[in-house]
């Protein structure tokens, strides 16, 4: 279904509210002219009796009276507007082409009197001049106020068509004119690069239009924040993966050439190892991917905070049995608002990271407990390790930076996006972190405190 343009509909609008108006008006004189006792044509005959009586002159008793016809096929045509008669002592001695020859009205008393006269009704009125003796008799016939009505009728409405044309030609015109800026916007939009997604610029543009074109700078900016994320996503997929794979190719090689089973067996070995942190790292990858295409939009739910810590730790469970490593947990129940998918996130890689820097036999400890901060109560998750932790200060504020790894201390050598996916998810939650030393003031302890309701 072709759909009408906008210049189209506001004339069509326009035009249908004129025209229904002038169709009302235009019936409201149709009544008032039609109306059976309308006083528009008795004022009318009673100026015009006026007028004939006061302009005859003296002299009208030398005037012969009207011959009576009796072939009423000699009879001028009818005049449509109106029919006169002067009768002096009972003589018409002054008439209008087209009048009766019977007195229009017969008894000669002044007013007003309806007749029937050769067939038709006429509306009368008569006047008479004492002094003189004259009397004045005017009158219209049915069909003559018909044929005046029809008239003026179609005069006011070839008048009122004209207007209408030339109202409708202002309106296309002038909407025509007001809406050339979107036009011009359109033009601007279908010519720019596939990838131009700078903000629209139109001041000429009318102001109804202006939230409209806001609103679509503020989708221009998403779209071009989102395009940004996914190049930089894609940027750092490619340079963290090149190492791993080449890493992974290397160790592979290694096994295939290796001269004994014992060479073979430990170049085995270290490709699952390196197969284990490449899948990591593609699994902190899409993670990121995830939030970076998040809209903000998520809805937030109640989620029990220490039962998802549970489940969290106990999937990390067997990879701390075969490092030596052993984790305590600590819970207490409480609730926080947030989405429970991005909450798994951040609870994965703080577990995660604390494994990973403990090393072998290294102890790791996660808690969930209430807090008051600040006079805001809420939940504070920490997740402690007695590792090398990161001594430098500096360092410490730096590690939440994206693909920012620690120089210094010992341990497995991260990706540096497992604590950035930890910051980016608990500014979602408007949660606040703290660093501070780990286990036995060693290693290195992350707070993450969610406020309450």
């Amino acid at each position: 279904m072709k759909t009408r343009s906008l210049r189209w509909r506001l004339t069509f609008v326009a035009v249908k509210c004129v025209l229904v108006a002038w169709l009302i008006w235009l019936g409201c004189l149709t009544w008032q002219l039609t109306r059976s006792h309308s006083g528009f044509w008795d004022a009318s005959l009673r100026e015009i009796a006026a007028q004939i009586l006061g302009s005859m002159p003296d002299g009208l008793e030398r005037l012969p009276s009207r011959p009576h016809d009796a072939d009423a096929a000699a009879r001028p045509p009818v005049d449509h507007k109106m029919s006169f008669q002067v009768w002096l002592h009972g003589r018409n001695v002054v008439y209008s082409a087209a009048a009766p020859f019977e007195p229009l009205k017969p008894d000669f008393i002044d007013g007003f009197a309806r007749r029937r006269i050769d067939g038709e009704t006429w509306h009368v009125y008569s006047l008479h001049d004492p002094a003189r003796g004259l009397i004045v008799q005017v009158g219209r016939s049915k069909q003559m106020i018909a044929t005046e009505l029809w008239g003026l009728m179609m005069q006011t409405l070839a008048a009122a068509t004209l207007i209408f044309a030339l109202f409708v030609l202002m309106v296309w015109i002038v909407l025509g004119r007001s809406l050339r800026p979107i036009t011009a916007l359109r033009n601007t939009l279908q010519s720019r690069p596939p990838l131009d997604l700078t903000p629209l610029q139109a001041p000429d543009l009318p102001r109804e239009f202006h939230p409209l074109v806001a609103a679509f700078n503020e989708q221009l900016t998403r779209v071009d924040q989102a395009v940004q994320n996914e190049r930089r996503f894609i940027a750092d997929a490619a340079h963290e993966l090149r190492t791993p794979l080449a890493v992974l190719s290397a160790h592979a090689d290694v096994a295939r050439r290796a001269g004994s089973e014992a060479e073979r067996d430990l170049a085995l070995r270290r490709l699952s190892a390196g197969v284990q942190r490449s899948t990591r790292l593609s699994e902190q990858l899409l993670d990121l991917a995830r939030l970076d295409a998040a809209t903000g939009a998520n809805a937030l739910a109640p989620v029990e905070l220490a039962g998802l810590v549970v489940i969290v730790v106990r999937d990390f469970e067997a990879l701390a049995r075969e490092r030596g490593q052993r984790i305590s947990l600590r819970t207490e129940p409480g609730t926080i608002r947030g989405d429970i998918d991005q909450l798994g996130i951040l609870l994965r890689n703080l577990v995660d990271n604390a494994v990973r820097h403990a090393g072998d036999g290294g102890q790791i400890a996660v808690a969930c407990r209430g807090e008051v901060r600040d006079g805001v109560s809420g939940l504070a998750l920490c997740v402690a390790d007695d590792g090398p932790g990161v001594p430098d200060p500096d360092e410490r504020e730096r590690i939440f930076d994206r693909f920012y790894r620690v120089q210094s201390g010992a341990g497995n050598g991260g990706s540096g996006i497992g604590l950035s996916l930890v910051a980016r998810i608990a500014r979602t939650h408007g949660a606040t972190i703290a660093v501070g030393d780990g286990l036995d003031g060693r290693g290195l302890s992350v707070t993450v405190f969610f406020p309450g309701d």
